[in-house]
């Protein structure tokens, strides 16, 4: 690995520890299309690098998730009666999609991550509609297809879950540390998995997750008490590049 590698690694990382603490978004939207560009300097087929780039996000949400989650924990961000709600569901669905992942044709991957990162980009811009007070929103569907998604493409539950969460009238404040534990619950047995079938980089790990480790407590602490207003553009604007970037490498 070159050192203008490693730097855009450690860059990305910072980057996955401050959306991570601030919205509870999990890293993949970020560490996925990195690790891309960086498997494909090497002259890895895009078939190859796809898994391997999902399974060392997995490990990346992982360990970052934790940092962030016990930083909202002890923030009193987390949300116990959203967590009672979607948490198993969210869990469930995670099993489910890192059984369907290696399944998953390396286009059709892409695909699919290039358009949910567009959606949620155009969800963010959108903003989102007038909170329901303390209505937690029920149903198995909507978790249970989050953690589907993010095991299978490598995107955090917390990445899709606040936007579905905003979108069904609850407010982004309450779906924030509840979007770091739904990170942790996919990412664990995600990355497990992954890195029992070799689809793990060790090395880009440590570069992605130390620094988003250290990033993530201080913003996270930060999210009880920052407007998210400039942050929700800076973010959808970031996932619109990505999904461009992933589009391209499609054609």
């Amino acid at each position: 690995m070159t050192g203008a590698e490693a730097l855009l690694l450690l860059a990305a990382g910072a980057a996955i520890g401050a959306v991570g603490g601030l919205l509870g978004i999990g890293g993949g939207v970020i560490a996925v299309p990195v690790l891309l560009e960086v498997l494909a300097a090497r002259g890895m087929a895009p078939a190859a690098a796809a898994p391997l780039a999902i399974g060392t996000a997995q490990a990346v949400i992982l360990l970052s998730s934790v940092s962030a989650a016990l930083a909202h924990h002890r923030a009193g961000g987390i949300d116990p009666a959203l967590l009672r709600a979607w948490l198993p569901a969210v869990a469930l669905g995670g099993l489910a999609g890192l059984a369907l992942a290696p399944f998953l044709p390396a286009a059709l991957s892409l695909s699919v991550f290039a358009a949910i990162a567009l959606a949620l980009a155009v969800s963010l811009l959108r903003g989102p509609p007038e909170g329901r007070g303390d209505a937690v929103p029920r149903g198995l569907l909507p978790p249970s297809a989050i953690g589907l998604l993010s095991a299978a493409l490598g995107v955090g539950a917390g990445t899709l879950s606040g936007p579905v969460l905003g979108l069904l009238g609850l407010p982004l404040s309450r779906a924030v540390g509840a979007g770091a534990v739904f990170n942790l619950a996919v990412a664990l047995p995600a990355a497990l998995g992954f890195a029992a079938a070799g689809q793990v980089d060790g090395i880009a790990t440590a570069l992605l997750a130390l620094p988003a480790m250290a990033a993530a407590p201080g913003f996270a602490r930060l999210a009880t008490r920052l407007p998210v207003a400039r942050l929700r553009l800076v973010f959808a604007l970031c996932l619109m590049a990505i999904a461009l970037r992933v589009g391209l490498r499609l054609l």
